[in-house]
């Protein structure tokens, strides 16, 4: 058989031996090795159609696969970020053992800046569908999210098995201005005065957003998996007392928050990076 040599043709062979690899997992059990394969060539689908794309190999999806691992962990960006902002925190992890996994999810950053931005169900489904390659490995998936991401890796552990999370900056207490909070108390009745007066605000993802933010608040003491949260006092974009909220409503005994002096909204940017890292690591470690 020829080998493709366009990205099309390579996607195409690939897609089709994903197919037959499904198949042969529907209609029986597959070997830990021909999971892991099935696993490597989605993710090779992707970082194929990302190289299409032209996006900067750094943003890029990110694989470290171990051999065998008992725990996995999916990490979930913000919607201003990419996988680079993980990519020390997934070598970290992997040294210790585990296998990671970094999907760059559809959004401003990725997509590209829309007028309302990029509708957050896009992120959504593309996490439950890097969730369930992931769990190709095993049933011990741990999920890791910022920002943003800390609500998708909420919403995502409402409705699929989850060993813990780390939310790192959740935003259950955005930072608003006097003309965003009225705008948001309005906004289910305004819509369209809600999207205007947020349009040139921070806080824009909120007119599409909020949605799902709410949805995570609304049912974070359904969740029964640990909860490691982290913030920093000098965050400028959301409030520390969204901790307040996780410290109340979780269930889960080994659930803690961590409150910070500096490292404002990108905690793995800020100057207090390595304590990130490691209190993740131990927390990971901990729960395993």
């Amino acid at each position: 058989m020829k080998i493709p040599s366009t990205t099309e043709g390579r996607i195409e062979n690939m897609s089709q031996t994903v197919w037959a690899l499904e198949n042969l997992h529907a209609e029986e059990e597959v070997s830990p090795e021909e999971r892991q394969n099935l696993l490597r060539t989605h993710y090779e689908i992707q970082r194929l159609k990302e190289e299409k794309q032209e996006i900067p190999k750094r943003d890029r999806s990110f694989l470290y696969l171990q051999k065998n691992s008992k725990d996995q962990v999916l990490l979930v960006h913000g919607g201003h970020s990419t996988p680079a902002q993980y990519i020390r925190l997934g070598k970290s992890l992997f040294n210790a053992g585990m296998s990671v996994y970094c999907s760059l999810l559809p959004s401003e950053e990725s997509v590209g800046v829309q007028r309302g931005g990029v509708p957050w169900q896009f992120s959504r489904d593309a996490l439950e569908l890097r969730y369930d390659m992931l769990r190709l490995l095993g049933d011990r998936i741990h999920v890791v999210g910022s920002s943003f991401g800390a609500v998708l890796a909420m919403n995502l552990a409402l409705k699929k098995p989850v060993q813990s999370l780390v939310l790192l900056s959740p935003p259950l207490k955005p930072q608003l201005k006097a003309g965003e909070g009225t705008a948001l108390a309005l906004g289910r009745l305004f819509p369209s005065l809600f999207e205007k007066m947020v349009a040139r605000s921070p806080h824009r993802w909120m007119s599409d957003r909020y949605s799902a933010l709410r949805e995570a608040r609304r049912h974070l003491s359904e969740l029964d998996c640990p909860i490691l949260a982290v913030h920093a006092k000098n965050n400028m974009e959301v409030s520390p007392q969204g901790l307040d909220v996780i410290r109340k409503r979780s269930r889960h005994a080994d659930s803690r928050v961590l409150l910070l002096e500096e490292g404002g909204h990108q905690l793995f940017k800020g100057p207090s990076a390595a304590r990130v890292e490691e209190e993740t690591l131990t927390f990971l470690q901990s729960v395993s």
